[in-house]
Parts: C-alpha cells; sequence; structure tokens
C-alpha cells in the first residue's frame, strides 16, 4: 500500500513539476503524467498489486485520490491559484483562490470514487482467469481513444513534439490492442488443439 501511494504521489506531483522545465524530454514526461489515461493506469496497476477484488478496488480509489491530491497541491505551490484581487486598483493585491482548489479536488475525487475501482478491479482480472482479455483491452483502448481526441482538436500553440508524443503513444496503444488479442487467439487456438 505504501509502495503504492508513494508512486501515485510521484506520478502526480512529477505531471505539473516537470511542466515549466526547459526540455524536450521534461515536457513529454510532464504531458505524459498529466493524461487521464496516466491516471487510469495508476489505478489499474494500483489494482494489480491487491490480494482481492475488493482490495484492488479500494486501492484504485486510493491511488486516483492521491493523485489528484498531489497534482493539484502541487500546481498550488507554483501558483496556479493566486489571483489578483480585482478591488485593488493597482492590481498587486493577491489572494489565494482554496474555493477553486478545493472545488477541482473535490470533483476529481468524485471521479476517483466512479473510476477507481473500475479501473483497480480490471488490473486485478488481467492477471488471471477467463476473463483476462477483457480486463486488459480498457487501458490501451482508453489511451488509444484520449489520444485520438487530442490530436483531433490539436492546440494552436502545440508543439510539433507534443503532436508527436501523442502520435507515437496512440502507435504504441493501437500494436498492444493488437498484440493481446492475438496472444489470446493463439491461446485458444493452442488449447483447443491440445484438446483436440
Amino acid at each position: 500500500m505504501t509502495l503504492v501511494l508513494t508512486f501515485s504521489v510521484a506520478v502526480g506531483v512529477l505531471g505539473p513539476l516537470l511542466g515549466p522545465v526547459d526540455g524536450r524530454v521534461s515536457q513529454v514526461v510532464s504531458d505524459t503524467l498529466s493524461a487521464g489515461w496516466a491516471y487510469a493506469a495508476v489505478a489499474y496497476a494500483a489494482g494489480m498489486t491487491a490480494a482481492s477484488k475488493r482490495g484492488a478496488a479500494v486501492l484504485g480509489v486510493a491511488s486516483l485520490w492521491t493523485c489528484v491530491t498531489a497534482y493539484y497541491v502541487t500546481k498550488a505551490a507554483q501558483g496556479d491559484y493566486t489571483k489578483a484581487d480585482l478591488a485593488d486598483p493597482t492590481g498587486r493585491t493577491e489572494y489565494f483562490a482554496w474555493g477553486e482548489l478545493v472545488s477541482m479536488i473535490g470533483m476529481w475525487a468524485v471521479v476517483a470514487c466512479l473510476l477507481g475501482p473500475v479501473c483497480g478491479t480490471a488490473g486485478k482480472i488481467s492477471l488471471t482467469g477467463p476473463y483476462r482479455l477483457l480486463a486488459q483491452l480498457p487501458l490501451p483502448l482508453v489511451v488509444v481513444a484520449e489520444t485520438t481526441m487530442r490530436l483531433a482538436h490539436p492546440a494552436p500553440l502545440q508543439e510539433q513534439l507534443v503532436v508527436t508524443m501523442w502520435q507515437v503513444t496512440r502507435i504504441v496503444a493501437t500494436a498492444v490492442v493488437i498484440a493481446l488479442c492475438a496472444k489470446a487467439l493463439w491461446s485458444r487456438r493452442a488449447s483447443v488443439s491440445h484438446v483436440g
């Protein structure tokens, strides 16, 4: 549990922390760790470490809560929730927008409660059993869907490096889906021919 939560904190902190750092590698890592599918992968991996399906569901939620909280606390420490006081005509007075910070954490905590059990349980089921393939496919399919969405509406100032990163990520995720299906088909054929 400690290792899972430590990993979750690292993912949540590194995404925003590496964003302002100059360098192509830091930008790629920041964008990757800030993507929705990366958070789903954290909950999925947390579920894989659990001893039971119930434990996997709990770890899925806990890991997502931890990621989200670490992410927004880091963003707050970077000044994202510091606002200018419009009542001050000089514009020098600032305040911390606690309401915005708490509402963002709260909104994503609700999402964590909904998706954490699904991702965590899928991670656990993906290891063994008759539904293994069905539990392995959602994560790469989420990657394909999110990267396709990002590529369909690229930001005007989005660098070519970021676009290339999403393209490569989508290709890798698609290859993973194909490989998983091919492996399942091959295993099924092998077991049928062995029985026959």
